[in-house]
């Protein structure tokens, strides 16, 4: 008998299909492990006025799973009418059961029974989702302040937290990396939450409040001087018609410079006063504790604590800490911690941590840490939180807009950001990147098509266009492009301008078809005898050509089409 069994393992067949068995055995045991479990299986259901006991047959047929419960216990003859797509089926039972059964898994079967009724102990379980994705958050905190009783959500974002003794109007505070803190306050104690999270921001006033720091204590240098001192002790405001000064405190208002308003100011190296009404001129910078009105001009400074009304210039900067009502002008910076309404021209940047209104114009970069309202224009970069007017940069960024980015990159973090994937009569891929709103967005263009292993065409490009809308499911796209067309290397002018009026229509979530009709004008170098071949499967006619050899340019029109899709 063992030499039998000996030889039963000994031949090669055989021991083939003990192995075949154990991997059999080994794949069905990882699959088990990566089961979801039942109650988190994704269903889709719906009722109306439909008795309880039916609505739970359906699911269970729909869920693959078996229901467990007594009828006595739970009134199953109750109406239900409720509308579920792609949720948990715990969300789904804890729904219809209002929160009143307790639900546990045993293999197949869910087990449905009553929840005691203690006001001194009671179970909060949940959902925390993220608000913008509704994908689950693993691993956030959730935990009840006064007891200090802690659950972590899973894999899901479920979790299930005992309160003993609960208060009357709950607390519960939810904490994750990457996401603000929540605070849930329940006044009905529901023993069920779907939590929505916050992705955290850049907090940009924090970043204008590490700017303005450093300028609040300028003149921090006269603190331990008898002139500060004196101007500690003086409550009252003295005004005088005129004044001149040589530096700080060398003045004419002597020791009381800095409890001064002065109608006209004139600082021949630099001055320090209450405030300004008329005019002030500062060879190198002007110091002001208080107000400025009508003009000041500065040779490198003007930095003001108070309000600014009129006119500001400065060869470097102009730094206010309260509101602006001017112009302000200057070779560098502008800088304020108030409001501002106005005009700001610098060679380098604008600087605002609260509102502004009206025009920024910089070299470099436009930054308003609050509302805009008016028109933001850089060599580099603008930003703002809330912008109504123009932003016009080669990076735009605003929170949400009503009005329009024009630059390379723009981006409105509540705005409309698409993603497009398609073809025309010239390449058969495109893509692009739209972003903006739909009443104004830019458009970032590519496309390719291989000719051969050592030659492809290839286009870049830029556009603008506008997407009102037909219906609830179809938008018109009426857009504005430019694109270079190349082979291998960028090597002389071949510009196809576009105009685009088209249909988009709404397939799915975040899924478009798109398509339409178009007019298109290439403007090429006539003297350049490599462009590539202008159209892929398709040979529309040419409706007109044109050549103008004093520049060495030539033209082509003709009538074409795009279509694709478009996603986000």
């Amino acid at each position: 008998m063992v030499a039998f069994k000996f030889s039963l393992f000994t031949k090669e067949k055989d021991f083939r299909f003990v192995l075949f068995l154990l991997f059999l055995l080994f794949i069905s045991s990882t699959s088990f492990g990566q089961q979801i479990p039942i109650l988190e299986k994704k269903v889709s259901i719906s009722a109306k006025n439909e008795p309880l006991e039916t609505f739970l047959r359906r699911l269970s047929h729909e869920s693959g799973t078996v229901f467990s419960y007594s009828s006595s216990a739970i009134n199953v003859n109750r109406n239900v009418t409720a509308d579920f797509s792609n949720k948990p089926l715990r969300e789904v039972l804890e729904t219809v059961l209002e929160g009143k059964v307790d639900i546990k898994q045993k293999g197949v079967y869910v087990i449905l029974t009553p929840k005691p009724d203690s006001p001194k102990d009671l179970v909060i379980s949940g959902y925390v989702v993220d608000e913008g994705t509704g994908k689950p958050v693993r691993d956030a905190t959730v935990y009840d302040p006064i007891t200090l009783k802690s659950s972590l959500t899973d894999e899901f974002g479920y979790f299930q937290l005992s309160v003993k003794n609960p208060a009357e109007d709950l607390k519960l505070v939810i904490n994750s990396q990457s996401y603000t803190d929540t605070l849930l306050i329940d006044e009905k104690q529901s023993t069920f939450q779907k939590i929505l999270l916050k992705s955290k921001e850049i907090d940009f006033e924090e970043v204008g409040k590490s700017i303005a720091e450093p300028m609040k204590d300028f003149w921090i240098w006269t603190k331990k001087s008898v002139a500060f001192t004196n101007m500690d002790n003086m409550s009252d405001t003295l005004h005088r018609g005129f004044q001149l000064s040589l530096v700080p405190f060398v003045s004419t208002n002597r020791k009381l410079a800095g409890s001064v308003v002065n109608d006209f100011s004139f600082n021949i190296l630099g001055g320090f006063s209450g405030g300004t009404n008329k005019v002030e001129f500062g060879g190198l910078f002007n110091l002001n504790r208080g107000n400025v009105k009508s003009v000041q001009v500065a040779g490198l400074l003007n930095q003001v604590s108070g309000t600014v009304k009129g006119v500001q210039l400065a060869g470097l900067a102009n730094a206010v800490l309260d509101s602006v009502n001017a112009a302000q002008i200057s070779g560098l910076v502008n800088f304020s911690t108030g409001n501002v309404k106005g005009f700001q021209l610098a060679g380098l940047m604008n600087v605002g941590t609260s509102n502004f209104q009206g025009f920024q114009l910089a070299g470099l970069a436009n930054y308003a840490n609050r509302d805009v309202d008016g028109v933001q224009m850089a060599g580099l970069l603008n930003i703002g939180r809330n912008v109504k007017g123009t932003q016009i940069g080669l990076f735009n960024y605003a929170d949400s807009l009503k009005g329009a980015q024009i630059g390379l990159i723009s981006f409105v973090r509540k705005g409309y950001h698409q993603v497009e994937i398609g073809a025309d009569e010239m390449l058969p891929l495109n893509m692009s990147l739209r972003s903006g709103t739909r009443a104004f967005y830019n458009m970032l263009f590519a496309g390719i098509r291989t000719d051969n292993a050592d030659s492809t065409t290839w286009t870049f490009g830029y556009g603008i266009g506008t997407s009102p809308a037909l219906g609830k499911k179809t938008h018109l796209n009426i857009e504005l492009s430019a694109q270079q067309m190349n082979k291998g290397y960028v090597s002389a002018l071949n510009l196809v301008n576009r105009l685009y009026i088209g249909m988009e229509i709404r397939l799915a979530n975040k899924i478009h078809f798109f398509a339409g009709p178009s007019l298109n004008l290439r403007v090429y170098d006539n003297t350049y005898a490599d462009h590539p071949p202008l159209f892929t499967y398709t040979n529309p006619r040419i409706i007109s050509e044109s050549t103008y050899p004093s520049e060495n340019l030539a033209t082509q029109l003709w009538f074409g089409g795009r279509a694709g899709f478009r996603f986000f």
